[in-house]
């Protein structure tokens, strides 16, 4: 019940905004971002570019408490996750993110990250299914944030007319 409540607050709620902030070194960081509900404020979207941390796409699903094995002094280890568009799903793989980043936040670096951001600018919708949860996003107004990202990116791959 609790994870259809969830569902719903998460399509209901869904706004995108861009952002200018900085790493620990003082670099420009480039940040489009979905905020989903007040309600379930663990519950995000986020594709960023620039500084330290490159190109990254991170998503929590709203999970909002840890266990024993988010803590390890081990890389995390990949897990499949799958990011499903009207036109169909795009599976992937996923790294839990630095415990800093937020309890149950993972992410996806580099050319993926860079491809699954262009998708999310055609708009509509998407569902990520990690393990045993689930979220839609909408990705209405998502455009104009990605694409300020993306413009602003120092990082280019080839499908962009620069280097990558």
């Amino acid at each position: 019940m609790s994870s259809l409540l969830f569902l719903v607050a998460a399509v209901a709620a869904t706004s995108w905004r861009f952002d200018v902030q900085t790493d620990p070194l003082g670099q420009n960081v480039y940040v489009a971002q979905a905020s989903v509900s007040e309600e379930l404020p663990q519950a995000q979207l986020k594709f960023s570019c620039g500084g330290i941390i490159g190109v990254e796409l991170q998503f929590n699903l709203g999970q909002a408490t840890f266990s024993g094995k988010d803590f390890s002094v081990e890389d995390p280890a990949w897990e499949d996750v799958t990011f499903v568009f009207p036109e169909g799903p795009y599976n992937t793989t996923t790294r839990q993110a630095p415990l800093t980043d937020g309890v149950g936040t993972f992410e996806i670096k580099g050319n993926d990250a860079m491809f699954i951001a262009r998708l999310f600018k055609s708009g509509g919708e998407v569902s990520i299914e990690h393990n045993t949860q689930t979220a839609r996003f909408l990705l209405d107004g998502a455009s104009g944030p990605i694409g300020e990202v993306i413009d602003a990116c120092p990082f280019k791959y080839a499908d962009q007319g620069g280097a990558g």
